[in-house]
């Protein structure tokens, strides 16, 4: 397990490293003068790049890294946080880097990132005891979809069917599960299929009969309906389980809680623009999104599916209720553990409690 985190940890700190040397071999044109350099000196160099770049910030602004799983609707608040000035308003200069779940708990352990989005492999991570913690959720519900068949027109119909999820007993699965169970159809009478997480090959899999059903994004179900398929129905509305979570080093918590809060208040009011201003908050990042050839009309429609899934007013902290839920479905079920998990080993939301309460006194505050 040690080596696999510092093997990891070299990964992540080489694509940090690779990243400002390529934009800067390809500003200067200097490609072919580096070709066939040694690799030390090359490191040298992109080591000074860095250092230009840090140098060259702002004087009061607090260089930081958010870690995201996938550039999608999913974080399109990040994006508009940047691109709004959000997280510059609290005196930050926020770097958006796309880096999935496992490798960005490790660019956390090893400082090259400061908030990661995959949250829930950030927590099961804790559990098996890296020092990180949960401290900010986007949203209350989950904000799957499923989607079926024309010729499925209710859970009932599930019955003997293939449905596509991520893999066999995770949190996609379960949900769809206890979806069709409340249909009458027991999990015993639905055969799963594992497909990954592309949603196209899972829409593909039901066009070509592969599959009957799928559980996909609120962008896939644009392209899904678009396909001709059916909305069998928003699982975020079978019970509050908040989703999209965000964690943090334990170091973080103790040594910089000011620096969280900052970071909180700009991440929640990208969260706030996305769900109040779902069209200005497309156009601010659609260059950011990884969408494939999707049109902004369909983006737009994508983001008004996910935004079923934000509660009202200040979103961020989680409900008891919610929170049992997370530790069931998306830490418990996935890691085969019977043993109740207390709450606090593995989340510290005292920090987005205290925005939530903050943002909330200064809606109230009278406009002099």
């Amino acid at each position: 397990m040690r080596l696999q985190n510092a093997l990891q940890s070299i990964l992540v700190r080489f694509h940090f490293v690779c990243l400002p040397l390529r934009r800067g071999i390809a500003r200067m044109g200097a490609a072919r003068i580096l070709a066939g350099t040694p690799a030390f000196i090359l490191s040298v160099f992109a080591l000074s790049l860095i250092l230009a770049t840090i140098a060259a910030a702002p004087g009061h602004a607090e260089k930081i890294r958010t870690a995201i799983p996938q550039a999608n609707l999913n974080y399109l608040s990040i994006f508009v946080a940047d691109a709004r000035g959000f997280f510059k308003d609290e005196g930050l200069d926020n770097e958006t880097v796309v880096i999935s779940g496992p490798l960005a708990t490790a660019a956390l352990l090893s400082g090259d990132v400061d908030y990661s989005g995959g949250g829930g492999s950030g927590m099961r991570a804790a559990l098996k005891g890296a020092p990180v913690k949960g401290i900010y959720f986007q949203t209350e519900k989950v904000t799957f979809y499923l989607v079926a068949d024309p010729s499925i027109k209710s859970a009932a119909d599930l019955r003997g069917k293939r449905i596509a999820v991520g893999s066999p007993g995770d949190t996609q699965d379960r949900i769809m599960t206890m979806f069709a169970e409340r249909g009458g159809v027991s999990a015993r009478e639905i055969t799963r299929i594992s497909m990954g997480s592309d949603t196209n090959t899972r829409i593909m899999a039901i066009k070509s009969g592969a599959a009957h059903a799928a559980i996909v994004d609120p962008g896939g179900l644009v392209f899904a309906q678009r396909e001709g398929l059916l909305s069998l129905g928003f699982m975020g509305d079978l019970f509050p389980m908040p989703f999209q979570g965000f964690v943090t080093s334990e170091r973080t918590i103790r040594e910089q809680p000011a620096q969280i809060k900052r970071w909180l208040k700009g991440a929640i009011r990208g969260l706030m623009f996305v769900r109040e201003r779902p069209e200005d908050a497309v156009d601010s990042a659609i260059k950011r999104l990884q969408l494939g050839k999707a049109s902004r009309a369909m983006i737009v429609e994508g983001v008004r599916n996910y935004i079923r899934a934000l509660p009202q007013g200040v979103p961020g902290m989680p409900s008891a209720e919610g929170i049992k839920n997370f530790l069931e479905y998306d830490i418990k079920i996935p890691l085969g553990i019977k043993e109740d998990i207390a709450p606090d080993r593995l989340l510290h939301l005292q920090l987005v409690d205290e925005v939530k309460k903050e943002l909330e006194s200064a809606q109230r505050r009278p406009v002099k």
